[in-house]
């Protein structure tokens, strides 16, 4: 029989993962209420490009919070890529209105509760399934299409470039390669939606070095038709983009930003860095068993 925590008072339930968890804090409700309004205010045109947002203890008095809950409101808006925040500078709102900047329907759905962390848990959810479905239905053009997005991933990083359209190339063409018609069309939306942290998360070079040895890895599991590897390496390569956001937001909270290379122990979406998915040394056999 499983125990029944009801009944024993001095056993206490599983923890969830941070990510999954659906109660939300205090604090953090406070600090999504600030981070709502400021996007309200940049998208009405408040706050222009260019313009400084007003200091922490101005807006600690303003919104009647601590200075905690000011600073993760203005490290979500840089992980959005709205704002860019220097030490002893502040806050910066940067063009919005250039290519890529975060779309309407982007902001209408984050005021509307939204947040980037459910959006990478829908990504945790959906594409690992969704590489297992490639290994199994993908076609030599398929296959093409993966290795043509990787290609650019690498000439990107090479150059200097942003990676991120490229980043999406490949993960809609794995979507593309699972067989199911309706993937590709649930996945797109949700990847519009989180561009901003895409452009975020690429500006850290370990980060973008990690997820070019993560693509092949999971190209590498679909061409062999290795269905267990392939969710199996995509589950750890989303769980790397939620490892850089949490850099990023770490980041925007100290006045002394670690370098990317620096790493600390912790979980995924906090502290080590994540090591790749599975090692060429470490492949399966042909089916993933």
């Amino acid at each position: 029989m499983g125990l029944d925590y009801k009944q024993r008072a001095d056993v206490k339930p599983p923890r969830e993962h941070s990510l999954t968890n659906s109660r939300t804090s205090m604090p953090e409700r406070l600090s999504k209420s600030v981070t709502d309004d400021l996007l309200a205010r940049i998208t009405r045109g408040e706050y222009k490009a260019g313009d400084r947002l007003p200091s922490e203890h101005h807006l600690m008095a303003q919104y009647g919070v601590g200075r905690n809950t000011v600073r993760e409101a203005m490290g979500s808006l840089r992980t959005l890529g709205l704002v860019d925040i220097r030490p002893r500078l502040g806050a910066r709102v940067l063009d919005t209105a250039a290519p890529n900047a975060l779309a309407n329907s982007a902001v209408s759905m984050l005021l509307g509760g939204q947040t980037v962390d459910e959006l990478y848990q829908v990504r945790l959810i959906l594409e690992p399934a969704a590489a297992a479905m490639a290994a199994k239905h993908r076609t030599d053009e398929d296959l093409l299409a993966m290795r043509r997005a990787r290609t650019h991933f690498r000439v990107a990083y090479e150059m200097g470039t942003p990676v991120w359209e490229a980043d999406i190339e490949f993960h809609q063409a794995i979507a593309e390669a699972s067989g199911n018609s309706v993937l590709p069309q649930v996945l797109a939306p949700v990847s519009d939606l989180l561009n901003n942290a895409r452009r975020a998360t690429g500006t850290l070079r370990a980060a973008v070095e990690l997820a070019l040895e993560q693509h092949e890895e999971i190209a590498d599991a679909i061409e062999t038709r290795a269905s267990a590897r392939a969710r199996r390496a995509m589950t750890t390569h989303i769980e790397s983009g939620i490892w850089a956001l949490g850099q990023l937001k770490d980041r925007a909270g100290s006045d002394n930003p670690p370098s990317v290379s620096e790493t600390t122990s912790g979980s995924p979406s906090r502290g080590r860095k994540p090591h790749a998915s599975a090692r060429r040394s470490d492949r399966r056999a042909p089916n993933g068993e």
